[in-house]
């Protein structure tokens, strides 16, 4: 087994001011900061493993892993493994194996995941992870998490390891961190071990020393670079009890934060819709089918697509301005288990309205301004230019492949000609509410 260098360097955060699902996944997160290439291909590495065997994987590497995309990713997982930097706080600990102290963090990409004693601390928002019980949570070589940073062995390793554990041990998950490269706990779990006191059996350092902590044992020997705070019967998740991410389930969570207990099953939930009203008032009423297998309270949460929301079995909503619009109807049971629906509805006649609202000339370049001004999108049209009275001579052409309602394009291309005429929708594809508005003369 090849041994790298001990520990990434530790992260240090100079002030507070400074701080910029189905739910049965497993998340990866790796390289956070873009500056670690050796995690990103040991976590690339092993979450291609697991998609081989049919694992559901959420990956999230380098500038994807947000603060917001990690505490999504984390809703419901059955299984999380980082390998990123551990964060400190400046005056916490001198960077040459001090004695440090608490809070310490997950590094993301645009900010810290903070430990606040069982909970975390985001942005000064204190909130418990919303984790099923008994997950297993891996960190690979993190700063803090064994109690070295970098070639360092900091002087309260036992108490480091517990402050750093907490806010994944409170939300009830097995935590496991190692300073050894290869990600080998999770290949023990792959190839066969029943549970973490099997993998530890098989693993280049076993475990074999504990320390009691206010209460907590923590599983380190000493000096070593692999440590355990959690249930020695925990377990990593079989491909089987995997299945693709909910993100809009996620999203729900990370509005409130409150902490899900993910017992019990899902709330099943879906919706009906009819037109009600006449076309000037595009009015629909909305009626929710939600149930919960367990004969749970809901609480349902409309949102309409156009800023407006509701929390209401049944609805009636007018809508100002016709177009497509997503409708969700998200409900939650008294467990905090979330499940979301989404339909997209037509309102009215929605098309597009295509118009030339400017050219500019620059040197022999000349600029066109299209504009969508209808409530639904132009795909696949062609803006024509040209000079004198016939179209089919001395122009020059542009493709637009889609313009959304309220967007506007600028073309450009190459006229050496003053003046001339614009026309966009030039062969007339695009079914517009006006066809009377495409051309204009400069």
């Amino acid at each position: 087994m090849r041994y790298g260098k001990l520990m990434l360097a530790a992260f240090i955060i100079l002030s507070l001011t400074a701080l910029p699902l189905s739910e049965a996944h497993i998340l990866i997160v790796a390289d956070s900061l873009s500056d670690s290439s050796c995690m990103y291909e040991e976590a690339k590495k092993v979450a291609t493993t697991l998609k081989n065997r049919g694992y559901q994987v959420v990956e999230l590497y380098k500038g994807n892993a947000t603060v917001k995309n990690i505490l999504k990713g984390m809703y419901g997982a059955d299984a999380v493994i980082y390998a990123g930097h551990g964060g400190y706080m400046s005056g916490n600990y001198d960077c040459r194996g001090g004695y440090a102290s608490p809070p310490f963090s997950l590094v993301a990409s645009d900010g810290y995941i903070w430990g606040a004693g069982d909970m975390v601390q985001v942005n000064g928002q204190t909130f418990y992870l919303p984790f099923k019980e008994g997950i297993p949570v891996i960190l690979l070589h993190a700063c803090f998490s064994t109690g070295w940073v970098e070639d360092y062995e900091v002087k309260n390793p036992i108490e480091t390891i517990y402050h750093f554990s907490r806010m994944f041990t409170g939300s009830g998950a097995n935590y496991y961190a190692t300073a050894w490269d290869g990600a080998e706990i999770i290949y023990d779990f792959l190839n066969g071990s029943r549970n973490f006191y099997d993998a530890n059996q098989q693993n280049f350092e076993v475990i074999n020393k504990s320390t009691v902590y206010n209460g907590t044992t923590i599983w380190r020997n000493d000096h070593g670079y692999a440590t355990f705070v959690g249930d020695w019967n925990g377990t990593f998740p079989g491909a089987s009890n995997t299945t693709p991410y909910d993100d809009a389930a996620a999203e729900e969570w990370y509005r409130n934060k409150v902490k899900p207990n993910f017992t019990g099953s899902k709330p099943v939930v879906d919706f009906t819709y009819t037109y009600s009203g006449s076309t000037s008032l595009r009015t629909f009423t909305f009626r929710s089918t939600a149930y919960d297998p367990d004969n749970d309270t809901l609480t349902l949460k409309w949102n309409f697509g156009d800023g407006s929301t509701a929390a209401c079995e049944e609805v009636t909503h007018t809508y100002a301005r016709e177009g497509y619009y997503t409708v969700s109807l998200t409900a939650t049971d008294s467990n905090g288990l979330i499940s979301v629906k989404k339909k997209t509805i037509t309102v009215g006649n929605p098309k597009p309205d295509l118009v030339v609202t400017g050219t500019r000339k620059s040197g022999s370049t000349l600029y066109i301004y299209v504009k969508n001004q209808g409530t639904a999108a132009a795909r696949n049209f062609y803006t024509r230019v040209w000079y004198g009275s016939y179209s089919t001579r001395n122009y020059k052409q542009v493709y637009t492949g889609t313009l959304n309602p309220g967007a506007t394009v600028t073309l450009k291309t190459y006229y050496k000609y003053s003046r001339g005429t614009v026309k966009t929708d030039y062969y007339g594809k695009v079914s517009e509410k006006s066809e009377t508005n495409n051309i204009r003369k400069f």
